[in-house]
């Protein structure tokens, strides 16, 4: 049965309000969500309270980074973000939910960019929230240990606890924009899983060593490294040039999305 929408009745406000629902009342969008946070919550209390000798004997080895304990668990968390973010638009299209969407709202630009920014948003205050509960409560766990914390006042704690929000956000919108130009739930999970893992791991076995950190450098995940962590390698760029590569990865497949969103039948 046809939808019949009076468009000039269509906001940008109602169309995010209905993508809203779609994410929180499919199951597997919540439990993906809530599996990323506590992932990103778990893994860090683990490590902290290794680091803090709670579980084991006392790590007297972090070098001061014990914010890098506590976010531990941002690896593990950005392939199950980025899982959400293809789900969000390739089981609209599995379902066929997408032709009434675009029924309902027939320019497509205000859905894909509600999309956007629902995922953003939801993303950001859910991990964005663990991070900072991961951070607190891991040093909590590291100074039970007799072991110097960090507090977020000192230089790069706040940049890299907010910085692993925003790279699990970035995350679940680079999934998105594969799951929209693939519109496949398993082949847009392989290739997001191939960017993120694979091509690091194949780059440092084949890559000559004399580039090989070079190259490296600008792949999504080690870009990624440079605003997360409180002291970032030598061999990565600076957290402003990093922070600028990934938003590239994300920014460049965003748009290629839109476009391809834009033209092509549901």
């Amino acid at each position: 049965m046809s939808i019949h929408t009076d468009p000039r009745r269509i906001t940008m406000s109602g169309v995010m309000r209905s993508e809203w629902t779609k994410i929180r009342s499919i199951r597997s969008n919540m439990v993906t969500l809530a599996s990323a946070a506590a992932a990103l919550l778990l893994i860090g209390l683990i490590f902290s309270a290794m680091v803090g000798g709670v579980l084991g004997s006392t790590q007297t080895d972090v070098e001061g980074d014990t914010a890098g304990a506590a976010l531990a668990g941002v690896q593990i968390a950005q392939l199950i973000i980025g899982v959400l973010g293809v789900l969000v638009i390739t089981s609209e299209y599995s379902t066929g939910l997408i032709r009434t969407t675009l029924t309902s709202v027939p320019s497509r630009l205000p859905v894909f960019g509600a999309k956007v920014a629902v995922l953003a948003i939801t993303t950001m205050v859910a991990l964005g929230a663990s991070a900072f509960v991961a951070f607190f409560a891991g040093q909590a766990l590291i100074a039970s240990g007799d072991i110097d914390t960090v507090s977020l006042g000192d230089p790069g704690v706040l940049r890299a606890v907010i910085g692993a929000g925003a790279f699990l956000t970035g995350t679940a919108l680079m999934g998105l924009a594969i799951g929209t130009l693939l519109r496949s739930t398993a082949g847009a999970i392989s290739v997001l899983f191939a960017i993120i893992f694979l091509v690091p791991a194949l780059g440092t076995i084949m890559l000559p060593a004399g580039s090989r950190d070079q190259v490296l450098q600008y792949l999504p995940s080690i870009a990624g490294s440079s605003f997360t962590a409180v002291a970032p390698e030598a061999s990565i760029l600076s957290p402003a040039a990093g922070a600028a590569v990934f938003a590239a990865w994300i920014v460049v497949p965003l748009l290629a999305a839109a476009v391809a969103f834009k033209r092509r039948a549901a």
